[in-house]
């Protein structure tokens, strides 16, 4: 074995900058069947920062079919805010129990929370899936083909660790920026049905 040109090839290979890893073939990565699960519930928390401003909450998220449910539960019984619906109503109910409803999920939670995510991308970037029908760039898997960073619909997504989940990998804490509104969340509990 020629030592020589391993050496010149591992030097070029160091030298070639900040090239971006791209996704494994679909069928070969750990996120190729977790998109056929329909039904599924994450556990966790989240802390939104807006500029000066923090939030955080428990969080429990829970999609099945076409219908989901998102329950916010701030601290220090300040309340917990639902939103739920499907792909063409969405329904927010705060702490006082006042009820606001819409077509659209992220222009309800910024009116109502002052700020919000792509619920529609979301539900996937959870499950550490591409949203489909949305072009990706920036896109770094690991060795596995797990998403570890990426870029879509406005956002960076980064994916900063994964747990083991009936046979699938499954992130467990996740970081979301989009200009000046930075999230996090942290899963700890996934239920698959």
């Amino acid at each position: 074995m020629n030592w020589s040109v391993i050496a010149i090839a591992a030097l070029a290979a160091g030298c070639a900058g900040n090239r971006v890893n791209p996704p494994p073939a679909p069928s070969s990565t750990p996120a190729a069947n977790i998109e056929s699960v329909n039904s599924w519930r994450a556990d966790g928390r989240i802390a939104i920062q807006r500029g000066d401003e923090g939030w955080s909450a428990r969080l429990r998220w829970k999609k099945s079919g076409d219908e989901f449910q998102i329950r916010l539960i701030a601290p220090l019984g300040r309340g917990t805010y639902e939103i739920a619906g499907n792909s063409a109503a969405v329904a927010l109910v705060a702490p006082s129990g006042d009820r606001f409803t819409s077509t659209d999920a992220e222009s309800l939670m910024r009116e109502q929370l002052g700020w919000s995510i792509p619920l529609g991308g979301a539900q996937y970037w959870l499950r550490g899936l591409f949203a489909p029908g949305a072009s990706a760039t920036m896109i770094n898997a690991d060795q596995t083909g797990r998403l570890k960073d990426m870029q879509q619909l406005g956002w960076r997504i980064s994916f900063l660790r994964h747990v083991s989940v009936d046979g699938f990998e499954l992130p467990a804490k996740l970081y979301l920026h989009h200009e000046n509104l930075k999230v996090r969340i942290a899963i700890s509990k996934w239920e698959l049905n």
